[in-house]
């Protein structure tokens, strides 16, 4: 008596299937995941594009923060001038070379020493880097209002109020 295995080998073999269309279908799947990583990584609004966009954000945020802080510092310049006196007494005496009634601008040069030991040029002063004057009082003896020194404003007369 003949085994069922022994009719199995006498049997005509069975056609084999193509394996390339499950092979294929693994290929695109392999090539669609690749394509979205990547796109995820550097496309238009992946993960570089927005580490660039989180550091322009840093640095024009740390440029909106120093604008307010200047923001802040010019109010609080603008508040002293309309609110403080002697503030903006000493701005325009500083910045403008404004003076009170009654007051005379004088200009002070200095020289520097020489460097070769020579001798100093004397300290005697002329007459437009003399001592200011008291207010009220008249100016020395042959100093004209012209020698006292330039003016900062030519034919002008610069009064604070």
């Amino acid at each position: 008596m003949a085994s069922p295995v022994d009719r199995l080998n006498e049997l005509p073999a069975l056609p084999r299937r193509t394996p390339t269309p499950r092979r294929s279908w693994r290929y695109v799947l392999v090539l669609v995941t690749v394509v979205l990583i990547a796109d995820a990584f550097f496309g238009e609004r992946g993960l570089v594009a927005l580490y660039r966009a989180n550091q322009e954000h840093a640095e024009l945020q740390g440029t909106i923060d120093a604008l307010r802080a200047e923001n802040g510092r010019l109010q609080r310049y603008a508040h002293a001038l309309t609110s403080e006196p002697r503030f903006l007494e000493e701005v325009a005496r500083g910045e403008l070379g404004l003076i009170r009634p009654g007051e005379q601008l004088f200009t002070v040069r200095t020289t520097a020493e020489p460097a070769d030991g020579a001798t100093p040029a004397p300290r005697d002063a002329p007459p437009d880097v003399a001592e200011p004057s008291a207010p009220g009082s008249a100016p020395a003896a042959g100093a004209s209002p012209e020698a006292s020194g330039p003016s900062l404003f030519q034919g002008t007369s610069p009064v604070l109020p």
